[in-house]
């Protein structure tokens, strides 16, 4: 398949993104930098952090990089990516989602190897840093990494030790470890290249989330270059019509397809979204799936369960819940009014920077 970018690519993004603010947080050894200075005093602190990750992990014998519980592309990427980088294997916890097979398939990159059993394992975590996130048989005392995109929220992974850990507020996790890859001077061989910038398209959205900065359009560009893709937005939406064919699977399959448990304010709190570029196949199910949104809750014990249909289309969501006390919460979070059983929420994409953030204030304020 052959894709033709229309997109303009910039060489070297250091001159035209030296103005940006840049907020980078790397804990190494408990020590953290935040390097909002310029980018030749950031990049030799960075590199220097780098440099001490690679080392550090040189040795570890089985190492394991893998994401969070329900795996999406950004994680499943990023694994891939990581291993790379800094040796290991990669593994997912879960059934790799449809998106994320199309990816892997174009990419011609090998699929992580399906983990049940963490038990022993050595693991570097990517994409996540909540223990509701963390698959239930990986000892924390095992993690010696971490590589993240995420905000540390009420849960974060409970370690009896420092460990080394890379956090940036960027668009995804596969855009940080590009940015390492380079910066380390470590070649990604095309398929590798090919599968970070699709999960950089998968969790910005081609671009389009609030959540993307400059870093996440140049690298889109530069591993599209690398791995001889011509058209990042003919990709970007062959990806979204693979992830927006959900017809196959249960109401409660596309509940928990990329669902995500959360803590907010002492509140076990559950939050589902489907992207798809084919809203109303989805609205059409809204009884069924409400009815699957209320099973899960129940059967999971949680206080509040919220499931969004996210229109990447029209770049709204739809809301659903399955009982009043979370009708209550969406309507709190939201504000609007409920037609047709649902709640319709404008320029509301993004559960990272959009849902989860409405959704935990209102659960907090309560």
């Amino acid at each position: 398949m052959q894709f033709t970018s229309t997109k303009q690519t910039h060489s070297n993004p250091r001159p035209k993104l030296a103005l940006i603010r840049r907020f980078r947080t790397t804990a190494i050894a408990a020590t953290c930098f935040a390097a909002t200075a310029s980018w030749a005093q950031s990049d030799v602190r960075q590199g220097a952090a780098l440099d001490y990750l690679q080392k550090d992990l040189a040795n570890v014998q089985g190492l394991v990089w893998t994401g969070h519980l329900n795996p999406d592309t950004d994680s499943v990427g990023a694994s891939l990516l990581a291993a790379h980088i800094y040796g290991g294997q990669p593994g997912v916890p879960g059934s790799i989602n449809p998106e994320s097979r199309f990816a892997i398939e174009q990419c011609d990159a090998v699929e992580p190897t399906p983990i049940d059993d963490f038990l022993g394992m050595t693991v570097g975590l990517v994409d996540f840093n909540q223990s509701t996130q963390l698959p239930p048989s990986i000892d924390p005392e095992n993690i010696v990494a971490l590589i993240d995109h995420h905000a540390l929220g009420g849960s974060p992974v409970n370690l009896s030790e420092a460990i080394s850990i890379e956090m940036r507020p960027w668009g995804s996790t596969a855009t940080i470890l590009a940015d390492q890859a380079q910066m380390l001077g470590v070649e990604l061989p095309a398929s590798l290249s090919c599968i970070g910038m699709a999960a950089i398209l998968s969790d910005t959205v081609n671009l389009t989330l609030p959540t993307t900065t400059d870093y996440d359009r140049h690298y889109v560009q530069e591993l599209a270059q690398q791995a001889g893709i011509e058209d990042v937005d003919a990709f970007a939406e062959n990806m979204l019509l693979a992830k927006s064919d959900l017809s196959a699977l249960s109401a409660k399959d596309i509940v928990l397809l990329d669902y995500k448990d959360f803590v907010y304010g002492g509140k076990n709190v559950g939050i589902g979204v489907a992207e798809t570029l084919t809203a109303q196949q989805l609205i059409d199910r809204r009884h069924e799936l409400k009815a699957a949104i209320e099973a899960q809750k129940t059967a999971s014990g949680l206080d509040h369960l919220v499931f969004a249909i996210v229109d990447t289309r029209d770049q709204k969501s739809y809301m659903l819940w399955g009982d009043d006390t979370d009708k209550d919460l969406v309507l709190a979070a939201f504000g609007g009014e409920i037609a047709d059983d649902m709640l319709e929420a404008e320029n509301v994409i993004s559960r990272k920077r959009q849902i989860g953030p409405a959704i935990q204030k209102a659960v907090e304020s309560r």
